[in-house]
């Protein structure tokens, strides 16, 4: 008679919930993402003036009222303009630094779609 040896389950598989190295081995790997660069422009000279108008709304509303990615105001006038970029955090588009918010009104402001460019008259 022969003895054939039995292999006893691993116990830190189990430990892992049920994920095994087979399983690491038989994924793919992941593509590399194609991204896209922003152009640039070299000098502050070179670029056009552009206005944009907005209509900053009337009555504030409660911070969880604004949506992310939403241009606001804590001002009645619009004089400061900031985004909603998460549900605690905002960033001033003057200074481009962000600041923890998780409460309070603001008021929302929607820009236009179509800037007017200043060009001179020839």
């Amino acid at each position: 008679m022969e003895f054939q040896e039995v292999e006893k389950p691993n116990s830190t598989s189990t430990a892992s919930n049920g994920s095994t190295n087979a399983k690491a081995l038989q994924e793919k790997p992941k593509k590399p993402r194609k991204l896209i660069g922003i152009p640039t422009t070299t000098a502050l000279s070179s670029m056009s003036s552009v206005q944009y108008s907005a209509h900053v709304a009337k009555d504030p509303v409660a911070w969880d009222a604004i949506e992310n990615y939403q241009v606001f105001s804590p001002a009645a006038d619009g004089s400061r303009l900031m985004i909603k970029v998460s549900k605690s955090k905002s960033v001033d588009l003057k200074t481009r630094k962000s600041a923890p918010t998780g409460y309070g009104q603001a008021y929302p402001v929607e820009l236009s779609v179509n800037p007017t460019t200043n060009r001179p008259d020839f």
